[in-house]
């Protein structure tokens, strides 16, 4: 976890995530974020490795983020953490600017 390329910082989305098949489908809390990846908690078990399409709600914001793939890196409890392996230039756009903003605060 230490060989992080960005900072994350503090944030409370509303988040759900799924794999492809909707084998595994649950909601969770996006506690931490960077542009490249993201700490979730959730009570839906996930396993390590697993490819998940997440859809981000940031708080007042009307639209979700959807990341296409997001790889999971670790698991602890009811926290994994995921890489972002595949997304959309404007998402990672809207993703870098909710980082941005929040890189200001902490």
């Amino acid at each position: 976890m230490n060989n992080r390329e960005h900072i994350r910082v503090p944030v409370q989305f509303r988040s759900h995530f799924s794999t492809k098949s909707r084998v595994i489908a649950g909601d969770g809390v996006l506690m931490d974020l960077s542009p490249g990846g993201c700490r979730m908690i959730s009570s839906t078990g996930v396993l390590l490795g697993a490819e998940l399409e997440l859809c981000v709600f940031p708080g007042d914001e009307a639209h979700p983020c959807t990341i296409e793939a997001a790889t999971v890196c670790w698991v602890w409890n009811q926290e994994f953490g995921v890489a972002f392996s595949k997304i959309r230039a404007g998402v990672q756009r809207e993703v870098r600017l909710l980082w941005r903003k929040r890189m200001r605060v902490v």
